[in-house]
């Protein structure tokens, strides 16, 4: 024999304690370290009560966190195995005071040569709960001394390596200090300047800032076409940006002079060490917010000569599923490590520069933010949003190219996102864009018959909730219900009056708005369980919850018809966003487009017979609209920029949609029977943004996410 390995097993789970991995049916589960460590902490307790502060003591003893850490972990862990809250089979929530691990579980000691032994599992006797407890302690502890061991011996093993590992932040300089917003940091290949964006004066410029005491400041590009994410040649004689304006990526000498296209399309260009290549994302990027994604499908990653040629397609649509973007070459070139976007989660991975040898290397419950290898290639730093906004660095095999270990985190950054990270040529210093969001729901009252803003936009909501989002309002337009998210929580459903008064919480449990019932009493909600997605309907007056249908479907973003009869929702076919129906009544489910870019986002109109949807055409979005039952689409947008839909006027004409134009997020209108557009408000700062306009049945307002991202740029010493 070889050594012996722990492993429990419950249901189709398996879990290798040893390995520090999670099994179920033969496929790995990606689970975060604490939630492995909840996990086999709870087994090794099976069928006793462990008190919330008994789970805080084992597993974060050496920290200080609230209850809410766990509370994530739990339901991290519940996703990801596949329970469910309300009818738990592996754990069980006592309320108000902890969990209890109910599944059967076989233990068993593997050797390394395959032969197994086998040991029953604690059982609790019958009699008293405190009888109970302390046979369950008795028999548990002899697998929880294995446990400790095994673990104590992994723990030595890789004890040399956590301990040089062991990284944090000694401390921090703000580098620029403007109102605006400073982003998009990158360090000089001499580390004694860096180049970033700015919004200084109106538009998203480059500038070069000098880091030693007294140094100069340098504008590189003055042309208003909102430049941003730049990145020096290895030689520090070039500067790479992308043009949103023009579109594509264009390059110009570091000291300023006379810029040159690259690409056409693209964003996000990153070197290679030797200079010779340059890689980027083939999706622009429209959305520059705290935590606005790095990409959206079908975004690929490509590369093209630095010195100009053929650009070549690097990864292919859906391999990994969702947008490819934020790429970040490994120093000896071997690898081109991004992260992957979907709707709701994202995931780390790499790829060979010919494209092959796709691997992932981490997916979890959080957003993971612009990776950036360390310039010894050993490690890499990533940026993650769940909960709190946090900044981590995870050791990176220089054999398999995966992570070694456990994730370091390096800082908690509490409600401003480190997002765009620069690692300096020494490896001592990292660089990053210090993002805040303030964001709540705007107003903007309408003249019914021209559609015509009637006054000034306000503001509805004035607090520090993270999100206020997906509005609806009701049948009659006096009651807006929209989604609100904070940080370290799931999203919550609110219900207010249309001039902003009287809020109040609807739901205490995760869930998602998709419309109104057309009675106009009821509100019809999603929420993810650990089992799959819930449909279902509330009634406001009185809180009573019915399912909504006895079918169920991914519908996260879907819209509720106003008939009440079908939800449509965006869809994923053959690597890209389309649009899918599905009908409460017979559970019938209908893709209707079939676009090779992207077809989805859809709204209905008022009479249920049409949706309007967003359409994707290079770096550009536009309104299109089709029958419910699908057909060739009626394209009514072609402007460049960013057009999306939100909802229809009451007389089924108009659409109003968030629209980019100039580098600009506003509301705008189109006219179905017309095409004649209009801007509704007359916002002018690119870090403004807008989302899901909602127009009142009334015809008299429209409401809408209205958000300001501002942030500088900030320097930390690590240790």
């Amino acid at each position: 024999m070889t050594g012996k390995t722990l492993i429990y097993r419950f249901d189709n789970v398996q879990v290798d304690v040893q390995r520090f991995r999670v099994s179920k049916a033969g496929t790995v589960l990606p689970l975060e370290p604490k939630a492995f460590e909840v996990l086999v902490f709870l087994i090794g307790q099976h069928g006793r009560l462990v008190e919330k502060n008994e789970l805080l003591d084992a597993v974060w003893k050496d920290a200080f966190v609230t209850p809410n850490a766990l509370t994530r972990v739990i339901a991290h862990l519940r996703r990801t195995l596949g329970d469910d809250a309300r009818e738990a089979k592996y754990i069980e929530t006592v309320p108000t005071r902890g969990y209890r691990f109910i599944a059967e579980v076989e233990v068993k000691n593997e050797s390394g040569d395959g032969e197994e032994t086998s040991s029953p599992p604690p059982r609790p006797l019958p009699g008293k709960a405190e009888e109970r407890r302390k046979y369950s302690l008795i028999a548990a502890l002899p697998v929880l001394a294995a446990v400790l061991a095994l673990v104590a011996i992994a723990w030595l093993r890789r004890a040399p390596a956590e301990l040089a590992e062991r990284a944090g932040v000694l401390r921090t300089v703000q580098v620029t200090n403007n109102a605006g917003l400073d982003i998009f940091p990158a360090f000089s290949p001499d580390e004694s300047a860096i180049a970033y964006s700015s919004l200084r004066n109106g538009s998203f410029e480059v500038f070069i800032r000098q880091l030693a005491p007294g140094g100069r400041e340098l504008q590189v590009t003055a042309d208003g076409e909102q430049n941003v994410q730049p990145a020096w040649s290895p030689d520090g004689r070039m500067i790479a940006y992308h043009s949103r304006q023009r579109g594509g990526i264009r390059l110009i000498p570091a000291l300023g002079g006379v810029a040159m296209p690259l690409t056409d399309f693209g964003s996000r260009p990153a070197w290679s060490r030797d200079g010779k290549w340059i890689a980027f994302q083939s999706d622009a990027q429209s959305d520059l917010s705290q935590t606005g994604f790095g990409a959206f499908a079908p975004s690929t990653l490509w590369l093209i000569p630095a010195s100009g040629g053929t650009a070549r397609q690097l990864t292919q649509p859906d391999q990994p599923a969702g947008g490819h973007g934020a790429p970040a070459w490994s120093p000896d070139g071997r690898r081109i490590v991004f992260v992957s976007y979907n709707i709701g989660y994202s995931a780390l991975w790499s790829v060979a520069p010919d494209g092959s040898d796709l691997k992932l290397l981490q997916q979890g419950s959080a957003l993971f933010f612009d990776p950036v290898f360390s310039p010894d290639g050993k490690y890499l730093y990533v940026s993650t949003a769940s909960g709190n906004f946090r900044l981590w660095k995870s050791r990176i095999s220089p054999v398999t190219g995966l992570p070694e270990g456990t994730a370091v985190e390096i800082a908690n950054t509490g409600n401003a996102l480190a997002r765009h990270l620069t690692i300096a040529p020494d490896g001592r210093r990292i660089a990053y864009s210090s993002l805040v969001m303030s964001n709540n729901i705007g107003s903007v009252m309408i003249a019914p018959a021209s559609g015509e803003a009637a006054g000034e936009p306000v503001l509805l909501t004035q607090d520090t909730a993270y999100r206020k989002t997906s509005q609806s309002f009701s049948p009659d337009g006096r009651t807006i219900a929209y989604s609100v998210w904070r940080m370290g929580a799931d999203g919550e459903v609110w219900l207010m009056k249309a001039d902003g008064s009287d809020p109040v919480q609807l739901t205490t449990e995760p869930a998602g708005v998709l419309g109104w019932l057309p009675s106009g009493d009821q509100v019809a909600l999603v929420s993810k369980t650990g089992s799959g997605v819930r449909l279902w309907k509330l009634e406001v007056k009185t809180g009573r919850t019915a399912p909504l249908t006895g079918s169920s479907v991914e519908a996260r973003l879907g819209r509720l018809s106003p008939d009440g009869k079908q939800i449509a929702f965006n869809g994923r076919a053959n690597g890209t966003i389309n649009v899918q129906t599905f009908e409460l009544e017979s559970g019938a489910l209908k893709q209707l487009t079939f676009d090779r870019e992207l077809m989805g986002f859809p709204v209905w109109s008022p009479d249920s017979r049409f949706l309007a949807v967003e359409v994707k055409r290079g770096d550009d979005t536009h309104i299109a609209v089709i029958p419910k039952d699908g057909g060739t689409p009626e394209q009514l947008t072609r402007e460049r920029g960013q057009s999306w839909p939100g909802s229809w006027s009451p007389d089924g004409d108009r659409i109003a949609f968030a629209g980019l134009r100039n580098g600009v997020w506003n509301i705008w209108w189109v006219s179905r029977r017309t095409k004649e557009q209009r801007e509704v408000t007359r916002y002018t700062r690119p870090n403004i943004y807008v989302r899901y306009p909602a127009w009142s049945p009334r015809g008299n307002q429209i409401v809408y996410e209205y958000a300001e991202t501002t942030g500088n740029i900030w320097l930390a010493d690590l240790k």
